[in-house]
């Protein structure tokens, strides 16, 4: 059982997480690469799909606030989690199919995204057994298919790297450390 000094102690831990994963959000409108920042890429037509799920940071950091202040969200809330975590990752994974990698560094980007939402499925089902932790999952998908996109597109475009970028890297470790805070076993993250 939680006291209440556990309790505050979690919930501003994950505060402090949603407050630094809201970096993601200041992210959209500083170049990432080429100085050319997601808001900019959305427009492009070959660049659209590697923009759109920097998006879900709005999302991510909303349904975290939300998560955080209730502990839990409506039928219809964990569907549009979930639903527009699955298109987002389905459109990072749609990558795959305009052409072959020309280098090394584009190889691994590209492959970079099936282990992370492999390992993002296995922990959404994962927590779905256990009370608590699944009441966080909804965030969570959303974080994961942020996550997927990042860090293919952090490798696709390492070395060019602008404040974009770098907004993306810090989201992208805040949203990590909240999905382990959620997933570690023996932690009460509804009163988190």
């Amino acid at each position: 059982m939680n006291t209440p000094r556990q309790h505050a102690h979690r919930s501003i831990v994950q505060l402090l997480l949603t407050a630094v994963g809201m970096t993601g959000i200041v992210g959209l409108f500083l170049p990432f690469t080429y100085g050319t920042s997601p808001v900019d890429a959305v427009a492009d037509k070959e660049l659209w799909r590697l923009a759109v799920p920097f998006f879900l940071a709005v999302l991510a950091s909303a349904a975290s606030i939300r998560w955080v202040i209730s502990g839990s969200f409506s039928g219809r809330e964990r569907a549009i989690g979930y639903v527009v975590s699955a298109t987002m990752a389905g459109v990072t994974l749609s990558l795959w199919f305009p052409g072959r990698p020309a280098t090394m560094q584009e190889w691994i980007a590209l492959v970079s995204p099936v282990p992370i939402l492999a390992l993002g499925v296995y922990f959404l089902v994962r927590n779905s057994r256990m009370e608590p932790a699944r009441k966080f999952n909804p965030v969570m998908a959303i974080q994961i298919a942020y996550l997927a996109n990042a860090v293919l597109c952090l490798i696709m475009f390492f070395g060019g790297w602008e404040r974009g970028a770098y907004c993306a890297l810090v989201a992208a470790l805040a949203f990590v450390l909240q999905i382990v805070l959620a997933s570690a076993p023996g932690i009460d993250v509804v009163n988190s």
